[in-house]
């Protein structure tokens, strides 16, 4: 879970910071053979995306047969301060990396026979009791592959401050659990959070004081802390997270985060290099077992995936397809923080990075993808393959495609349900033999059928992306999968949910609003002035829905619910007030009162309302629950 934002501080010029990339600072690390070939390409890579991105600062770790190749900071921690990253020493917040732990955590008492992971994970909760929605139990096994079922709350818009305790923080802040266990992938911060309760019940310790006993003591890796705000003692060896304003990056304060395995694990490069080794060499490290090989074996395969031609879910481990090799790690993603680890078990290879800053048009996240795949083309060049060619009967089949797609990656029953859209897909036939499909922000994409309900870009043979489709067993198009993003599945959605009606009923609601604001002063009267009234009550959601949707970034905690709760109470009070504008209307036609063009401007504007008022109870944006 992206960690709280807060407000942009300010900065230094972006001719400073260029020149202060240009020194990489060493972590004293041994390097071996590999190094010779690495380290010059990942400091080309790095350097680089540093100076053209506007990141002021980069960990990387890569470890290769049982040795670390290549620990290296570079550029800045801090761009105010100048101060340089150093890979043994400075912590970055490496976010859902985290998750990992936990998964291994959880693994290791599986091996010790203390926990089952097919069994119902309410046999070890007593404390947080989770609705009954299924028959089907939810397992650890569902959690370690993210298909358990919740929703997705808390992207955006924060409830407030984290609650006290993890167990607090399970009770207050359940999702609605909205599909079966094991259907799909819908990445969840909760249930991530869930096993971690389950490895506190079953250990009975703290279970940062679990894995430091049982995991980082072992492995040597003793600058690693799971805190939700950073202590002052650690304070000085924090990289501090930066965004990107005119060109230049500015630091931030540090961020506090909900809850421990959603993203609070603060580490060095080192540190990271040790446990990629220690799972790729069999669950040991330098003599210090942490897990047995068969577990690692187990915990490494394959056990979730949409569709069996994609990538999909180890045990905790995000599978990825690469230059035609298969990968496994985890992505990282606080809000002013980029990380990613990689293994390559076959290959006993593993890569680790971390960004301290967005970069600009959050090129950090596109960063971490470009060094990865700069290091396998080092290693593992992508095979040739040949442009793709159409199905010739696939034109009379591709309108049974056509339609908006929508993530499970989301809220159902919150006014953030109402955000489906900004990650929507839309497909349609092409007309050539080939789908057209929209990415969000991205120009429509030529694919063409490469299998029954699977396709590969049709302009790029080199690319490892593919799309598949899901049927039912009527043979309707329900669901779109991505390859290399098992985290969730698109769904298709009605015609009423999707970004095409959203954008049009906004647009014309708003423009009758503000006519009816403007009759209002023009026309001052009782019956002018309530529905002018109404109308400036929902400009006023839709300036403070406007302002949550684009700035959500530089919110506070304590601004998002009072923000979130005054546009609510705006577009509540408007819908109390909606049936008397409707009475009037019809009393107004009934004796035709007023001037025709009156009558129509009111009328046209109280419809709106009445429009936009079902579409806010749709979208659970009247604070009215669900």
């Amino acid at each position: 879970m992206p960690s709280t934002p807060h407000r942009a501080a300010p900065g230094l010029s972006a001719l400073v910071l260029v020149l202060a990339l240009a020194v990489p600072a060493w972590a004293g690390v041994p390097l071996g053979a590999e190094a010779a070939a690495l380290e010059p390409l990942v400091e080309r890579v790095v350097t680089r995306q540093l100076a053209a991105y506007r990141i002021p600062g980069a960990t990387v770790a890569v470890v290769r047969d049982g040795q670390v190749v290549l620990a290296r900071g570079y550029g800045d921690a801090d761009a105010g301060t100048h101060t340089p990253v150093v890979a043994d020493t400075t912590l970055f917040r490496v976010a859902s990396l985290g998750k990992l732990f936990v998964w291994t955590a959880v693994m290791q008492l599986a091996e010790r026979g203390r926990l089952d992971l097919d069994a119902d994970v309410q046999t070890y909760l007593e404390d947080v009791r989770l609705p009954a929605t299924y028959a089907r139990p939810l397992t650890l096994a569902h959690l370690m592959a993210h298909a358990g079922g919740f929703e997705v709350r808390e992207r955006l818009w924060s409830e407030g401050p984290p609650p006290g305790t993890l167990a607090e923080y399970l009770r207050e802040r359940m999702p609605a659990r909205v599909r079966p266990p094991g259907a799909f992938s819908a990445y969840s911060d909760y249930g991530t959070s869930l096993a971690e309760h389950i490895v506190e019940r079953v250990s009975g310790q703290p279970f940062e004081q679990y894995l430091r006993e049982n995991v980082l003591e072992p492995l040597g890796m003793r600058r690693t802390f799971f805190r939700r705000t950073v202590p002052p003692e650690l304070a000085a060896d924090m990289a501090l997270g930066h965004t990107v304003e005119k060109g230049t990056p500015r630091a931030l304060p540090l961020e506090q985060v909900v809850v421990a395995s959603s993203g609070s694990m603060l580490t060095t490069a080192t540190d990271l290099a040790r446990f990629m080794l220690a799972h790729l060499q069999g669950g040991q490290h330098e003599g210090h077992r942490i897990l047995r090989e068969e577990t690692v074996r187990r915990m490494h395969r394959q056990h979730f995936s949409h569709d069996p031609r994609l990538s999909g879910w180890a045990h905790g481990f995000m599978e990825f397809h690469l230059n035609g090799q298969r990968l496994i790690g985890h992505l990282g993603d606080a809000y002013l923080f980029h990380s990613l680890l990689v293994l390559m078990p076959e290959h006993g290879m593993g890569l680790f990075v971390s960004y301290n800053g967005l970069g600009e048009k959050d090129a950090a996240q596109r960063a971490r993808m470009e060094l990865l795949l700069a290091v396998l083309e080092h290693d593992s060049p992508a095979p040739p393959s040949d442009l793709p060619v159409p199905t010739r009967d696939f034109a009379g089949r591709a309108a049974r495609f056509a339609g908006a797609y929508q993530t499970t990656w989301r809220a159902y029953h919150t006014a953030e349900a109402s955000l489906g859209w900004r990650q929507e897909f839309r497909v349609r036939d092409g007309g050539d033999g080939a789908l057209l499909i929209r990415r969000p922000g991205h120009a429509p994409r030529r694919w063409v059928e490469e299998a029954p309900l699977l396709f590969r870009p049709a302009d790029d043979p080199s690319s490892p992306e593919r799309v598949a489709f899901r049927e039912d067993e009527a043979g309707h198009i329900t669901h779109l999968f991505l390859e290399n993003h098992p985290m969730a599945a698109y769904e298709r959605v009605p015609w009423y949910e999707t970004s095409a009606f959203t954008y049009g009923l906004l647009a014309v609601c708003a423009a009758l609003f503000a006519l009816a604001v403007l009759m209002g002063v023009l026309h001052r009267s009782p019956d002018t002035f309530l529905v002018a009234a109404i109308g400036l009550l929902h400009l006023l959601f839709l300036s403070g829905f406007t302002l949550l949707v684009r700035r959500h970034g530089e919110l506070e905690y304590g601004d998002t619910p009072w923000l979130l709760g005054a546009s609510m109470s705006s577009a509540l009070g408007a819908v109390v007030l909606t049936p008397g504008a409707l009475a009037w209307s019809a009393r107004a036609w009934w004796r035709r009162s007023g001037r025709l063009a009156l009558r129509l401007t009111l009328t046209g504007a109280t419809l709106a309302a009445t429009a936009f008022a079902a579409w806010l109870h749709h979208w659970h944006l009247l604070g009215l629950g669900a």
